[in-house]
């Protein structure tokens, strides 16, 4: 996996050294179509529709990886450098999406710690507490207080709201704001994609993408979310690559 607004030439590279066995080459997503125009000289092409192309390809990969079809409708949400969120019952509608996803995740890491290794920042996630930033309900709300219930405590009041004015920068661990972000992305992203899920009828919500790759607390958070909202959450197996094996089948 390449990205292909840094390393579309190595992707060329790999094209050039399999051109005798290509016949066709198939593109799609947000950077596909000056590839497209400068490729389709070259090969037959044809320019893929994203959104088609992930739930025709997330469809194969679940039957791959569970050996049953994966039945309409239902909603695929996919974390990529943004987030869309894609509808599938009869036919496919995109009901909208985020700019919350991987890139400001790479983004805020290399602000805030000049770090941008993707793996790297995970492993620091995994070992970090995000409570130790992160104000909960039940930092501000007594705990005799009983407005609040136990579940609605648990939830995040403000993220990074321990970081105050009278706390030392010095004292706050990397780990513990990484592990953070995704959180807030996630939190924010299963929102979302519930509020969607509710308005259209949807109980089953398949989460892919680039971001979900390795990625233990997003997809814990998720499922989270969504045991408490009475939906399931279907997580496949290399799901990164819905988009690529979906522009491959048409």
């Amino acid at each position: 996996m390449y990205p292909t607004h840094t390393d579309f030439n190595k992707i060329k590279e790999i094209l050039e050294e399999k051109k005798e066995i290509i016949s066709q080459v198939n593109f799609t997503g947000g950077k596909a179509f000056e590839e497209y125009k400068k490729f389709s000289k070259l090969y037959k092409s044809k320019l893929i529709n994203e959104f088609e192309a992930n739930i025709k390809g997330i469809e194969l990969m679940y039957y791959i990886d569970k050996n049953r079809s994966l039945d309409s409708p239902f909603m695929l949400v996919n974390f990529g450098t943004g987030t869309s969120i894609v509808l599938k019952e009869e036919t496919i509608a995109h009901l909208g999406g985020s700019a919350m996803g991987g890139g400001l995740f790479m983004g805020l890491i290399r602000l805030f710690f000049n770090l941008n290794n993707y793996g790297e920042a995970l492993k620091l996630a995994s070992k970090g507490n995000r409570y130790n930033v992160d104000l909960k309900v039940s930092d501000i709300y007594s705990p005799e207080d009983n407005r609040v219930d136990k579940i609605f405590r648990e939830y995040t009041a403000a993220t990074l709201g321990k970081i105050t004015s009278n706390i030392d920068l010095d004292s706050i661990a990397k780990e513990d704001v990484i592990n953070s972000v995704i959180s807030m992305i996630g939190e924010n992203i299963g929102s979302m994609a519930l509020l969607n899920a509710e308005r259209n009828g949807i109980n089953y919500i398949v989460f892919s993408g680039g971001f979900l790759k390795d990625n233990n607390i997003l997809k814990q958070l998720l499922s989270i979310l969504c045991r408490i909202s009475k939906k399931n959450a279907i997580f496949i197996k290399n799901s990164e690559f819905c988009g690529a094996v979906g522009a491959i089948l048409n």
